[in-house]
Formats: structure tokens, C-alpha cells, sequence
């Protein structure tokens, strides 16, 4: 009777301990990204300081290392840059710097997009999540003084 019992708790606890694993992994793959200040650092080569803020709903702790990401106008590359390595902790929110450059000119009419991948790594495995952002108007005419 005791063996029944013992393995009945064991595999509630692993159950139990799936479950949580499991809604934390999907936690973590709804973080979220959203711009909190841009600058040109030099017009000559169209060099940026982004500052974007990451939102970690999970309860895990995840450690970014360098994230490069991509700056799309009007469905069309025009750059890319580099993030800071960072640490998200659980349920918080974190501004990470970082700097790219642009390499065309272009007019107010189209659209920007920031797109990139950010990999998390965790003790037993690494989360890849995606992340696109599409700044406000004004957020975007400061891209492309």
C-alpha cells in the first residue's frame, strides 16, 4: 500500500512540475518590446542610440546575451545594430541600450519596423523569442531625419 502511494505522490509531483515548467516556457515567449528613446549619434553615418524597454511576464530569470536586430522601412532592410547583453528578471521590466546604422534615405510616407530574435538561455535549454515593434509617427520621423 505504501509503494502505490509513494509512486502516486511522485508522479503528481512531476505532473505538477510540468505543468508550471510548461506555463513559464510560454510566459517567457510573450515578452514583450517597446521603444523608449532613440537619438542620432552621427548624422554623417547615420548612427542611432536606441533604447528599448523588454517586459518579462514569467517568473523565470532569463539572461540575454548580445541581441542583433534588424530595422525594416517600408518592408525594406535599411539597417541593423546590436543590443547590450541583459538580464530580465521575473515579472519586471528592463531599458536595454544599443546603437545601428542606416544606409539609405528615405521619406516619412513609409513605415518602420524593428525586428530581431533575443535568445534566452536557461539552465536546460535556450528560448528564442522574436520580437517586431512598430514605432509611432513620431518615433518614426526621429528614424529618419
Amino acid at each position: 500500500m505504501k509503494s502505490v502511494k509513494k509512486k502516486s505522490t511522485i508522479i503528481l509531483f512531476l505532473l505538477l512540475a510540468g505543468i508550471l515548467v510548461y506555463s513559464q516556457y510560454q510566459s517567457a515567449s510573450e515578452i514583450s518590446v517597446s521603444i523608449s528613446e532613440n537619438a542620432i549619434i552621427n548624422e554623417d553615418n547615420s548612427n542611432y542610440k536606441i533604447e528599448l524597454v523588454f517586459t518579462n511576464p514569467s517568473l523565470l530569470t532569463l539572461p540575454a546575451g548580445e541581441t542583433e536586430f534588424f530595422v525594416f522601412y517600408d518592408d525594406e532592410m535599411v539597417g541593423k545594430g546590436n543590443l547590450e547583453s541583459f538580464t530580465l528578471y521575473p515579472i519586471s521590466s528592463i531599458y536595454v541600450e544599443g546603437t545601428f546604422t542606416t544606409d539609405t534615405n528615405s521619406d516619412e510616407s513609409k513605415s518602420v519596423k524593428i525586428s530581431g530574435i533575443t535568445k534566452y538561455d536557461l539552465l536546460i535549454t535556450t528560448i528564442e523569442v522574436p520580437f517586431d515593434y512598430y514605432p509611432t509617427d513620431e518615433q518614426t520621423r526621429k528614424f529618419i531625419q
